[in-house]
């Protein structure tokens, strides 16, 4: 920031004052403006591109008194990257004003940044429940620091004009608001009121309005909450679907409906007090549940259980978000208390948002409709987090959180974008120095996800004016945003799946030494046409490992390889990994998989014995898999990651020794390829799964046998020590090789609170400096921003060939 030195301090001064971060759909212009006025200062202020400019002049003393409040204390919701300052010679206005805006920023280079959605504010919710006031009951109302601002934009800057708003024309009093300084709706946006916002409309599933009479919509769609109907709700980014938390019979018709029988659903309780009574609620967890994202937080249940157990069985947790538009507030007025709020879609689907839409594929699974005039440009979901160890960990980036933007150390100045993965997909942009990662998108192996994501796609560029020239995308070419990708003029860069894991991790946490990374997860096509998923690589960002050329990065390590037979199908069915396993180990099946026919088992093993259908794998999520199966009889499941999930809440919790863990063993096989630096071939470690599972076997037997058997939850206790200890061993040996310090932690299988937790803590014992994952996803939502610094720095470097080659990446 320029700061005048050495001058009188009664000096008139003036300055054009350029200011970038999420600034727009904050108040900041009312914020300048009033703070301005109050010191004494002249000038103007306006929205310039994605940005916000100002003239100022006055004494010198006022503007920096101006310049420390704006840069200490700005509006809530702002988030302020960069002040940049220009002296001008002096002139004179009449006052402070905001003038109008302007797409093109008068200094093209200040980069741009999107505001994201934000929960209602307590002053809002002060009007809507006042019976006086003039917007009680109303469903939409905002104010400048509050409601939506990403899922209503069109383009930037953000003015009314430019977003689903310019439909609604101010009355004389919203008006009135709006041109007032002294009002809190001062340049508020998406400013309205019941005479002339958006209206709520109750319809049945066939979408005929129903005439609810002097019956507010609200309070008709309460009552039939009530009697256990299910309702689509439209919300802020999407559609929910609705009902009654306290209805199991309810929540059993949501299931069937919806195909989802098993996984758990999002709970919306009337109060933080409400919350209470369900889960255990740390400062922490408060502080997130009652932030402006409002979240959906992972929260440990109380028990026994006061609410259905069909919400969330087989684990421990409940998904909980507090109500976070006025719509919310007004459906909890009449004394429910909790609400079932799980996205608006068929399952595998993305979430609805345009009515017609929402209309035709939710009319089988819902009995009423919710719905409103204002137009949803951009479908968001809610975010889900957790909370380890103190810190917010975002799982699902969406609603509050994105779009993001995070500073890049690269010096280059090329704008790129990135695919992302197939799964738990998103997009980033690198453009002027900034990742902009876009929310979760879904899984892309549906169309309308894959439309969707092109959709969002355009729509980044769009918003920041962005005209990638690079465009980095995924090994594998079966993936569709590789495909799309190929088919693109722009020069393309291949990142290998686990290497754009822990690029993400680094990034995010500004590491820019040499790392040992661990990427734990379910699926990812290495360099050697297996399916990776038990790794750890040396290096940097940019060019991971010191082995070889430039640019490629080095695979020190894994977890031994296992034919795995049946392609996605094994994913699904847990049972498949464990027979695979078993077949390896030369182990009989039948015995630990007695719920799967023998006809089969008897098929994979032969079609392991054929090589038909099978890949090799070092997938910890698949060995994941085969343990639930052999631990928890987990032969099938219903949702991503099920048996990993309640693999992990079987842990016993007498079991708290992490020295209690089952033999394993290290190879350290010699690599076939020569480093050009030493000019000999170098070691690889290798874990082994033979004697862990032979441990699990065994205590699974000794209850078989008729001796005392082991439980499930210290055997999978017991599990989770023994990956934990052959991990620490591993990056142990890695040390003393290499001399490398710094431990990454990324992938999939860090969603596991049990696993992350001692690894942080067992790597700190031994002096290791460990970084993972808070702001991005350490699940595949993270791999676009991982792909687009990985490129940007082999760009910079000089270490890639465009086309889709993959030299960059060496195992």
């Amino acid at each position: 920031m320029y700061e005048p030195k050495n001058e009188p301090m009664n000096d008139l001064a003036s300055y054009t004052v350029y200011i970038t971060g999420i600034v727009q759909g904050v108040g900041m212009r009312p914020y300048i403006f009033k703070t301005a006025e109050h010191l004494g200062l002249r000038g103007w202020v306006s929205n310039q591109g994605s940005g916000v400019v100002m003239e100022i002049a006055g004494r010198r003393i006022s503007i920096r008194e101006f310049l420390k409040v704006l840069s200490e204390n700005p509006p809530a919701g702002a988030k302020i990257n960069r002040i940049k300052i220009k002296p001008q010679c002096y002139g004179e206005y009449p006052n402070f004003s905001i003038i109008t805006s302007s797409s093109n920023s008068s200094d093209n280079q200040l980069p741009g940044f999107i505001p994201p959605d934000t929960a209602i504010c307590d002053q809002c919710i002060k009007e809507i429940s006042d019976q006086t006031n003039r917007r009680y009951l109303y469903p939409f109302t905002n104010c400048t620091t509050c409601g939506p601002r990403y899922s209503i934009m069109k383009t930037l800057p953000y003015d009314r004009v430019n977003t689903s708003m310019a439909a609604f024309e101010m009355c004389p009093a919203c008006r009135s608001e709006y041109e007032s300084p002294d009002n809190r709706r001062f340049h508020a946006q998406s400013n309205c009121c019941p005479d002339c916002g958006p209206k709520l409309t109750l319809m049945d599933s066939k979408g005929k309005q129903l005439d609810s009479g002097s019956i507010h919509p609200v309070a008709a769609a309460v009552q039939l909450l009530r009697d256990g109907r299910l309702i689509g709700i439209k919300g802020l980014g999407g559609y929910h679907i609705a009902c009654n938390a306290q209805d199991e019979k309810a929540i059993d018709t949501l299931r069937k409906r919806k195909r989802r029988p098993e996984k758990p659903l999002a709970v919306m309780p009337a109060s933080l007090e409400a919350a209470r009574l369900i889960c255990r609620v740390t400062d922490k967890e408060e502080e997130t549940l009652t932030s402006i994202q409002r979240p959906i937080v992972l929260l440990k249940k109380r028990f026994p259980e006061i609410l259905p157990k069909n919400i969330a069985p087989g684990i421990n947790r409940l998904g909980v978000m507090l109500p976070y538009t006025p719509l919310h507030h007004l459906l909890f007025q009449e004394g429910l208390q909790y609400l079932i709020m799980t996205s608006g879609n068929v399952s595998g689907m993305p979430i609805c948002y345009q009515d017609g839409a929402a209309l035709a594929e939710l009319r089988d699974i819902v009995d009423f409709f919710l719905i409103h005039d204002r137009e949803i440009l951009t479908p968001i979901d809610d975010s889900v987090v957790r909370i380890i160890d103190e810190e917010v960990m975002v799982s699902r980036s969406a609603r509050g959180y994105a779009p993001s933007a995070l500073q890049i150390n690269s010096d280059s100045e090329c704008e790129i974008m990135a695919m992302g993965a197939e799964q738990k997909s998103s997009l980033c942009l690198l453009h002027q120095g900034f990742a902009h990662a876009t929310q979760y998108l879904g899984n892309l192996d549906d169309m309308n996800s894959y439309q969707e994501y092109l959709q969002v796609m355009k729509n980044m560029q769009v918003l920041l004016g962005a005209e990638p020239q690079f465009i980095a995308h995924d090994l594998h070419p079966g993936y569709l945003s590789t495909q799309w990708a190929m088919k693109q003029s722009a020069a393309k860069i291949p990142i290998q799946h686990h290497h754009a894991h822990m690029a993400a991790c680094m990034a995010e946490n500004s590491l820019t030494e040499d790392a040992i990374g661990i990427i734990y997860d379910g699926t990812g096509l290495g360099t050697d046409g297996a399916i990776w998923g038990g790794e750890f690589l040396v290096g940097s960002i940019g060019s991971i490992g010191s082995k070889g050329s430039k640019g490629k990065f080095a695979r020190v390590g894994h977890w031994k390889y296992v034919t795995l037979q049946g392609g996605d199908s094994a994913v699904k069915e847990p049972w498949k990994s464990a027979a695979s396993y078993l077949y390896a180990m030369g182990v009989e099946s039948k015995e630990y998989l007695a719920s799967v026919s023998s006809l089969k088992v008897k098929m994979i093993e032969s079609a392991i014995s054929n090589n038909i259908n099978c890949f090799q794998s070092s997938s910890m999520g698949r060995l994941f898999d085969c343990a639930a199966a052999l631990v928890m009889g987990k032969t099938h499941i219903t949702y991503d990651a099920q048996a990993a999930i309640e693999l992990e809440n079987a842990i016993a919790a007498e079991v708290t020794d992490l020295t209690d863990f089952y033999p394993y063993f290290i190879d350290e096989k010699i690599d076939e390829e020569i480093d050009e630096k030493t000019d000999k071939k170098e070691e690889k470690l290798e874990i082994g799964y033979k004697e862990i599972l032979s441990g699990i076997l065994s205590d699974i037997k000794g209850g078989k046998e008729g001796k005392e058997g082991k439980t499930p939850g210290y055997i999978s206790a017991k599990f989770h020590n023994t990956v934990c200890a052959a991990t620490i061993d591993c990056v142990c040996k890695i040390r003393k090789k290499r001399g490398i310090n710094n431990v990454v932690l990324s992938g999939g299988v860090f969603e596991n609170t049990y696993l992350l937790r001692n690894l942080k803590v067992g790597l700190k014992e031994r002096g290791f400096r460990t970084y993972y994952h808070r702001k991005i996803p350490t699940n595949d939502g993270g791999i676009a921003l991982g792909q687009a610094v990985a490129a940007a720095h082999m760009i910079k470097e000089g270490n890639y060939v465009p086309g889709g080659s993959s030299k960059n990446c060496q195992d």
